[in-house]
This record gives C-alpha cells, sequence and structure tokens, in this order.
C-alpha cells in the first residue's frame, strides 16, 4: 500500500505542477495577445487620427464601422455623429455610391477596384481623391465589408493637366497660325490630303481658292506692321464666317490665304463662295482709328480637273489669282490650261521690267488738259510708256501693276518725276509754255519717308521752279493714312507746287479729312465721263463732285473725254478742265512739240477748231 499511496502522490504532485505550468502559460499568452491588440489597437487608432488618407469601413448595408479623423473632418462631422451612421445619409447617393461601392465588393470577385471622386472639403474647396476599394472577406471567403482609402490627388491632377494643356497648345502651336488662330501651312496639307481621299472615294470634286490681299503691303507699309496684323485677323474672321463649319480657311504666309471646299458637285457653288467672300471682304474695317476698304483676288483649282495632288493644285490656284490680279483685283478667276502659258510671259515680264529702267527702256508721253471755257492749253500730264526691245510698246496696264506688286514701282516713278521736271525745264527755256505738268504718284512712292525732300531734291537738280510742277495722289491713297497724308501735301504745299486728287469719286472719302487737305483740283474718274449722257446716277455724281469742288474752292478736270457731247455736258454743269482723246492722245515730247507754232500750241486735228487752243500760261 505505501507504495500505492505514493504513487497517487506523485500523481497529484505531477498534476499539480501541470495544473501550474499550464495556468502560468495561458496567462502569459493572454498577456501576449492583450499586449499584441493593444499595439494592433494603438497602430490602427494612430493611423485612422494621423493619416491624411480618407479611411473607412462599411458594412454590408452601408454603416461606417470605423473612419479616420481626416475623413470625418473632411465630412464636417464628429465621431458620434459618423461612427455608425449609414454612409448615404452623410453623402448624396452617386457620391455615398463611389465610396462605398457595395454591389461591386459583392458581385464580383476583383481584390480592389478604384475610382476617381471630387469631394468638397470643409473649407469649401474641390479635392480629387483616388478612391481604393478591396472587401473584407471572412474565413469562408464571405464578404462582410467594404473598405475604402482616398488619397488626394488633387496636385497630380493638376500637374497633369497642365501637361496637357500645355501640350494641347505646343499642339495647337504646331499646326495654326500664331497671329489669327487659323490653320497654318502643316495643318492645311493634312486637311486637303484627307478632303482629296474622301473626295476620291465618293467620286465627287474639292475647290481650292487661293486669296491674296490686293495693296496688302501698301497698307502694310503706310498704316505700320501692328494695323498690318489686326487687317489680318478680320480678313481670318471673316473668311471664317463666309464658309461652311465643314471647311478649311487657312493662313500659308503673309497676305495668302487658302480656303477649300469640300464636296462640290456643282462649279456654281464654287463661285457663289467666291463671290460672297469677295462682297464680305470689301466691306469696310475700322483698322488703328482708320476706315479701310481692302479687297482680294481670288484663284481657284479645281481637283480631280486641275491637279491630282495638293501642290499642283495650289501652284494652279496661284497661276489663276495672278491672273486675277492682272484683271484689275478684286474678283475671282478660274485656272485654265492656257493659264501655265501666261504665268510663264508674267515671269518674263517681271525680269524684262527688273532691267527696264538700266536699259533706258522707259519713255514719257503726254496729254494736254483743256481749258472748257477758254479753250486754253493749261497743262499736261506725263505718262509712262515702256518701250521694249522685242514686245515693242507694253501697256501700263501690263506693267504699272507688277511694278506696283514688286515694288519696282518707287524707282520707276522717281525716274517719271526727274525725267518729266527735265522735260518742262527744256519746254519752258525754249520758250513753250505748257502751263504746270502733272506727275502721278504711286502710294508706295507717296509713303515714302521723306518723300517732300526727295521732291525738292530733284526740282533742285533740274533746275525747275516748284510752280511749275502738279502731283496727283489718288482718292484711295489719300484716305488710306488721312493724318500722314495731310502731313505730307502740306510739306508738298509749302514748296509751292499744285497738289491734285486723281481718280476722284472711285474712294470713300471723309469730307472732314478732303477739307483739310491742302489741294487745288479734283480730278474726275473716266469711269463716270463714259456714261455721263446713258447713265443717271454717273450723271448725278460727276454733278455733285463738281459742286463739292467748287464750294471748297478747288478746280475740277475731268479724265478720258472723248466726244463733243461729253465735252458739251461738262462744260453746262461747269466743270473747269477736261483731257481726253477728243483733244489728243497721249503723245511723245517730240510729237507734242509739233504743235507748237509761233509759241503757241495747236491741235491740228478736225474735231476741234484750231482756234480753240490757246496758250495757257
Amino acid at each position: 500500500m505505501p507504495y500505492k499511496n505514493n504513487a497517487v502522490g506523485l500523481i497529484k504532485k505531477v498534476r499539480k505542477l501541470f495544473t501550474t505550468v499550464n495556468h502560468t502559460e495561458i496567462t502569459e499568452r493572454f498577456r501576449l495577445a492583450e499586449q499584441a491588440l493593444w499595439a494592433s489597437e494603438t497602430y490602427l487608432n494612430a493611423i485612422l487620427r494621423y493619416s491624411p488618407a480618407l479611411i473607412s469601413v462599411k458594412d454590408l448595408d452601408g454603416n461606417v464601422v470605423l473612419a479616420s479623423d481626416h475623413f470625418k473632418l473632411m465630412a464636417n462631422i464628429d465621431d458620434a455623429g459618423f461612427v455608425g451612421k449609414n454612409i448615404f445619409d452623410v453623402y448624396p447617393k452617386d457620391v455615398a455610391q463611389s465610396i462605398c461601392d457595395i454591389d461591386t465588393a459583392t458581385k464580383t470577385k476583383q481584390q480592389t477596384f478604384e475610382v476617381e471622386l471630387d469631394l468638397m472639403h470643409k473649407d469649401g474647396s474641390m479635392h480629387t481623391y483616388l478612391m481604393v476599394k478591396f472587401p473584407l472577406r471572412s474565413k469562408e471567403n464571405r464578404v462582410f465589408g467594404v473598405c475604402t482609402i482616398g488619397t488626394d490627388i488633387s496636385e497630380r491632377k493638376l500637374a497633369e493637366n497642365a501637361l496637357r494643356e500645355q501640350q494641347s497648345r505646343l499642339n495647337y502651336m504646331a499646326f495654326h497660325d500664331s497671329l489669327t488662330g487659323l490653320p497654318n501651312r502643316s495643318l492645311f496639307y493634312d486637311r486637303i490630303y484627307h478632303g482629296l481621299a474622301r473626295a476620291r472615294r465618293s467620286n465627287s470634286k474639292v475647290a481650292l481658292m487661293l486669296l491674296d490681299i490686293d495693296r496688302f503691303k501698301i497698307i502694310n507699309d503706310s498704316l505700320g506692321h501692328d494695323a498690318g496684323d489686326l487687317m489680318l485677323k478680320a480678313i481670318a474672321m471673316r473668311l471664317n464666317e463666309g464658309v461652311r463649319d465643314m471647311d478649311t480657311v487657312a493662313r500659308l504666309g503673309g497676305d495668302e490665304f487658302v480656303v477649300v471646299l469640300e464636296g462640290v458637285h456643282d462649279i456654281e457653288d464654287v463661285i457663289f463662295v467666291a463671290n460672297k467672300l469677295l462682297v464680305t471682304l470689301a466691306r469696310p474695317m475700322e483698322i488703328s482709328g482708320h476706315e479701310i476698304t481692302s479687297t482680294v483676288s481670288i484663284g481657284i483649282s479645281i481637283f480631280p480637273n486641275d491637279g491630282e495632288v495638293t501642290d499642283e493644285l495650289l501652284k494652279h490656284a496661284d497661276i489663276a489669282m495672278y491672273k486675277a490680279k492682272e484683271a484689275g483685283k478684286n474678283n475671282c478667276q478660274f485656272y485654265t490650261k492656257g493659264m501655265n502659258a501666261t504665268a510663264v510671259n508674267y515671269l518674263l515680264l517681271e525680269n524684262d521690267l527688273r532691267r527696264a529702267l538700266e536699259l533706258n527702256q522707259f519713255t514719257l508721253h503726254y496729254q494736254p488738259q483743256i481749258d472748257l471755257k477758254t479753250g486754253y492749253l493749261m497743262g499736261v500730264e506725263a505718262l509712262v510708256r515702256w518701250q521694249h526691245p522685242d514686245r515693242g510698246l507694253v501697256s501700263p496696264a501690263h506693267f504699272i501693276p507688277l511694278a506696283e506688286e514688286t515694288g519696282l514701282i518707287v524707282p520707276i516713278g522717281e525716274w517719271v518725276l526727274r525725267e518729266a521736271c527735265r522735260q518742262q525745264k527744256l519746254w519752258l527755256d525754249a520758250g513753250k509754255k505748257v502751263g504746270k505738268i502733272a506727275v502721278n504718284l504711286s502710294p508706295r512712292q507717296f509713303r515714302q519717308k521723306n518723300f517732300p525732300g526727295k521732291v525738292e531734291a530733284i526740282l533742285r537738280e533740274t533746275q525747275l521752279a516748284a510752280e511749275y510742277l502738279e502731283l496727283e495722289i489718288t482718292e484711295s491713297c489719300a484716305m488710306e493714312h488721312a493724318g500722314e497724308t495731310i502731313n505730307q501735301l502740306n510739306q508738298l504745299n509749302q514748296m509751292g507746287m499744285y497738289l491734285a486728287i486723281d481718280d476722284f469719286g472711285t474712294g470713300y472719302s471723309s469730307l472732314a479729312y478732303l477739307q483739310r487737305f491742302p489741294i487745288q483740283k479734283l480730278k474726275i474718274d473716266r469711269s463716270f465721263v463714259n456714261d455721263i449722257h446713258d447713265d443717271m446716277n454717273d450723271a448725278a455724281i460727276t454733278k455733285t463732285i463738281i459742286g463739292l469742288a467748287h464750294s471748297m474752292q478747288l478746280r475740277v478736270v475731268a479724265e478720258g473725254v472723248e466726244t463733243q457731247n461729253q465735252a458739251d455736258w461738262l462744260r453746262q454743269c461747269g466743270c473747269d478742265q477736261a483731257q481726253g482723246f477728243l483733244y489728243a492722245k497721249p503723245m511723245s515730247p517730240i510729237q507734242f512739240e509739233s504743235h507748237f507754232h509761233g509759241g503757241r500750241f495747236c491741235f491740228d486735228g478736225t474735231v476741234i477748231p484750231l482756234e480753240n487752243y490757246k496758250m495757257g500760261t
């Protein structure tokens, strides 16, 4: 029995020992577990309190189980009013759905899903958050909630947007004209490439219209580049307004624009658009305090008739555009195959014109100006002629526009002025009094800096007194920059020469400015004289000009008088002087001198009796 008792006692001791050890182990495990739980809660509380992220946990009903302080601060709701609340009661349905997204968490197998959301902070500012959401699953893989972590990506979005805007601006600058905002040459080529491809598929036509502003360089030089830029912008705007949204208006550079019309089936439609643009662009525009009227010359080529590729269409439209300029500007011309030869001829003519001065190919012809009441010779107008060695006498209608366009009109105009003064001095020294000698000034020549000084130098060089010289500028030239015109004319007037406005009635003169011009004469444009018997409007305008001039103490000269009836009508209306084929065609100096007899100028034709021709002083 002692053995048994010892065994029982031993067992009790062992059991007691194990119980003590197990209790100690369990206690230690609990202690460690409590420490781990405390640490986890501490970590979680720290994250929820100090994290700048929007952290929230919702159950499947949308009730908030926990949330970060930043989330509660942003929602302007305290802990008691937020945790336990349903997210759909805190935010509008769409916002709450974006934050919670319970349906997505429960119906898909996605581990995470994202959405960008704009939320308003307590201070009223809008912030963009990237909301990363992931479902909370049990051991059985059952979703029991959704955790959402929102990161403020506002600064990143701003940077991305700024980068996109910068890239967009760079792309825009690469394909658009910086001044007008129109597509530039690069974008034009891209658009017409695709337009031609569409036309091939649909068996339609494409019209390419090349537009060049008439006299733009003169306007740009006289008013300044800033005014020229304003004018280009105004024209670009009018061009855009004159075409369909599907059409392309582009600026190729300088004062050249191009319009691409797609889906053309009838050429009449192209003519309609071209005429519409001509009318729209011819409306006066206000530029830097000046009313300016500008026109364009339009050349048109048609795909596929006039070319299959862009460069060919451009080349042919350019040829047609120069044809429009030759036809008097402010019109449109369609390309024809015969124009190629004309274009080559035009280029050769320009080359010859550049050498004409140095080869002494220019001459002056003189046309008399007659007093309508007395028949006296009151003066002569000097008119330049080009005697080409191969082409013969080249019409001024052909080479003057070319000289204007190329800038050669300035040296040619200076030669004309010097030669006219030289010839007048020769006649005066020989006792042949022809009255004043009139010289036309081109706008570009008149706008030169210190032009009065150049005139003074020529008078001094030729030893001609200023009183024997008359300078003429066109009405449109006078009005392009009226303030500068007044200044130039005042300087010339103070030198003692006669001043006249040529082609009067064809422009848009302001009476207020006209009264300020120190001029002595108005010249009625020949277009009114031609039809004074057949067109009541022309007759009325002519009478008005004569009355206006006389009210301002100005003399009036009618140009282009060809019949006795015209001369009689003008005389009855009080017109002072006339010139035209009725009296004499422009003559060379030798021909002109042949009409001097005994110190008197006589025309030995039969239209006007000889006794009507008397010497004007």
